[in-house]
This record gives structure tokens, sequence and C-alpha cells, in this order.
């Protein structure tokens, strides 16, 4: 069932149409507000309001957007989370490449193919920690209530909310050298994950902040884990710095 994006109260539709384009915004008995007022505003104006995290723009788009009767994760989901997965692959080989010039490793030395397929390995092993770390962290939260958490969902809560890797864009646009701010990326994802999830599970900020701790702490350990095992074989471990600033990509 439909909700509203103000209150978060069911409703029964969230518009009305009289013809194909004539159509008449439902609203809410709870707020007296518009149900959803979203379905008439453009791209841009969503993607705006997810950048100030309003809890609106997310009932929106987690809710109303996202058919509540699936058992797994839209197709146009999927291909997202490939294209955020793409963008963290460019990052972290445009780091490393700085990095391992800086220090004369022998990983540039390795043929193309081996040093993608080797940062996209390591982006694929931190996208699933991370949704499953969170998955278990709200498993073991919620172990001795009734309410029934999809997982699938809260996948493609996260999924949509780390919007904010496509930020890293403006590295074409700006020089990357000149001004480092990937970090703020990271605090932009970090913050609209944990709008995301506390508007879908109706926690409190700090809560959520502390299940998606979780998913971070189990992405560090396991990116620690993944480069533990393969420093020797890129000619990385001669390189305490280097081992440090992987840490940071």
């Amino acid at each position: 069932m439909p909700t509203c994006v103000e209150c978060g109260t069911r409703v029964q539709n969230l518009y009305t149409q009289y013809s194909k384009d004539n159509i008449r915004l439902t609203s809410c008995d709870q707020c007296q507000q518009f149900a959803d007022k979203y379905i008439e505003y453009d791209f841009v104006i969503i993607f705006i309001d997810m950048l100030l995290l309003k809890p609106q723009v997310y009932r929106h788009l987690l809710f109303n957007r996202i058919s509540q009767t699936g058992h797994g994760i839209e197709s146009n989901i999927i291909r997202f989370a490939i294209l955020l997965i793409l963008f963290e692959v460019y990052i972290k080989w445009f780091r490393l490449e700085r990095y391992c010039t800086l220090y004369n490793s022998l990983f540039l030395q390795k043929p193309l193919y081996y040093q993608y397929l080797y940062i996209l390995a390591l982006c694929i092993l931190e996208f699933v920690v991370f949704h499953c770390c969170i998955c278990l962290a709200l498993r073991f939260y919620f172990r001795n209530h009734d309410k029934v958490i999809r997982y699938n969902y809260i996948s493609m809560a996260l999924i949509i909310s780390s919007f904010g890797k496509m930020l890293l864009i403006l590295m074409v646009i700006w020089e990357y050298e000149q001004l480092e701010y990937s970090w703020l990326v990271s605090i932009i994802v970090l913050a609209s994950n944990v709008e995301a999830l506390s508007v879908y599970l109706d926690l409190s900020y700090m809560k959520t902040f502390l299940i998606v701790s979780v998913g971070i702490i189990g992405r560090v350990v396991a990116q620690l884990l993944f480069l533990q095992t393969t420093f020797v074989d890129i000619g990385l471990d001669d390189s305490p710095f280097l081992r440090t600033k992987w840490l940071t990509l």
C-alpha cells in the first residue's frame, strides 16, 4: 500500500487520473498534505532533496516507487549498483596508481587487465560484506521483535542511498590532486544510508548509525584481509605507508 511521504501513514492511492495528462494528487487524511508531491517533480528536484537528506524523498523512493510485493532486487537498481561499483573501481584505481607511482610499486608493472580485475574483486567484496554485515546486524537487533525485515529491500535502500558516489564524476571537471574531496563523498553516502534505513525501518538516527557502522567495520576488515593476502603478489609488501593509504581508498 502507498505511503504518505510527509507523515508515513498508509494511503489508498497517491493520485487520481482523469485523463492521460490530467491527474489529481491525493491528500493524506492524517496530515492533510499531498500524499506524494514527488509524483509531479522532476528528477533534478528529487536528486537535490536526496542531497538535502529529506526523509520525504526517501519515503517516495522506498515505498512508492519500488514495488512492495517483490522478493528480489529490481533490475533498475541492480544496474545502478553495478554503476556504483564501477565508480568505486575507478576512484580506487586512480588513487592506487598515484601512490604506486610515488613508491615505485611493482603493481604498475602488472598487465592492465590484472590491475582492473584486482580492484574490481576488492570493490565487489566490500559491497557484499557491507550489505551482509548490515543485514546480520538487523537480524540481531530485531531478534526478539515480531517485525518482518525484508532484506532485499534493505539492500535496495542502501544502493539507492549510495547515489553520492556518483559525485566522483566531478573528478572529470576538477583537478583531483589539488582538491581532495573523496572523504566528503563518503560522508554524504554515510548520511544518506542512515537516512534511508531510518525512514524504511522507522528507527532513530543513532540506532541506524550504529547498524550502518557495523557494515562499515565489516567492510574495512574485509579490505584488510583481502589486501593482507595479496600484498606480496602485487608488490606492496615493502611500502608500509602505502598499506595505510589503502584504508582511505
